[in-house]
């Protein structure tokens, strides 16, 4: 363990070279500077939420600001994956399977053109997540710009999650991935995560007159209901976030 932290400690002082200073890393990562020093200083391990945005702001693999293992840059990924696909060619050739190829050549792919969102848990809040002293959670690659042009969304806003009930089968089914943006969080039409006492609940949500909000689900057997969000200040059902994209296993 004391190996790892001064390897991380030493990670984060090349992440405060590229940033510029500590307090810009506190900045952009929106914790306290004592909390980010100990980072640098002491090899302080941050929380999964903040360890994601470090990895973001700086432009590093998150793997490597982990571990130390892999790519540190964009150009050090390219690198990495041309070296890779050689390797993977060679392998295939042996084998005399066929090699994928896209415009008549092997395609390099740059780690650092993607995200990594984690897996929601419902343990998590924001206030544990930031001050927590949890490891690397699962997480999901997805396309900076896919995410960006396509969904309009913020990488840190984000999380997923996989389908745990029949409630809304032939939209979505049990065991189906879905991407969840925490920063729609007030409610409205399309599907939502909900959150009542200690059960996820996803369903389609309408916004009716004088802010109320019908719930519904896919299951016939699963019966309609209404929330008054005015009425709601206690957060007995919460609104997580709203269904941006979902992937299926065939």
């Amino acid at each position: 363990m004391d190996d790892f932290n001064i390897g991380f400690a030493a990670r984060m002082q090349e992440v405060v070279d590229i940033l510029g200073s500590v307090s810009e890393l506190s900045r952009r990562v929106q914790v306290a500077y004592p909390t980010a020093a100990k980072w640098v200083k002491e090899g302080a391990e941050p929380s999964t939420t903040n360890l994601i945005k470090i990895a973001d702001v700086a432009k590093v693999n998150l793997l490597w600001l982990a571990t130390g293992k892999g790519p540190k840059s964009d150009q050090d990924a390219l690198n990495t994956t041309i070296e890779l696909h050689a390797a993977h060619s060679e392998r295939r050739s042996n084998l005399r399977e066929p090699i994928p190829v896209y415009g008549g050549k092997l395609a390099a792919v740059n780690v650092n053109a993607f995200t990594f969102i984690p897996m929601y848990s419902i343990e998590e809040d924001e206030v544990s997540k930031l001050a927590g002293d949890d490891k690397l959670a699962c997480t999901m690659a997805f396309n900076r710009c896919w995410l960006e042009n396509n969904l309009n969304a913020e990488a840190l806003k984000l999380s997923t999650l996989i389908v745990k009930d029949d409630s809304m089968t032939g939209v979505l089914n049990d065991g189906d991935h879905v991407l969840i943006n925490h920063g729609k969080k007030t409610g409205g039409d399309g599907l939502y995560v909900l959150r009542m006492g200690n059960n996820l609940l996803i369903k389609r949500t309408q916004l009716l007159p004088n802010n109320k909000l019908l719930i519904t689900s896919a299951n016939a057997a699963y019966e309609s209901f209404t929330i008054d969000l005015d009425a709601n200040k206690n957060n007995e059902i919460e609104i997580i976030g709203k269904v941006e994209w979902f992937g299926r296993k065939i």
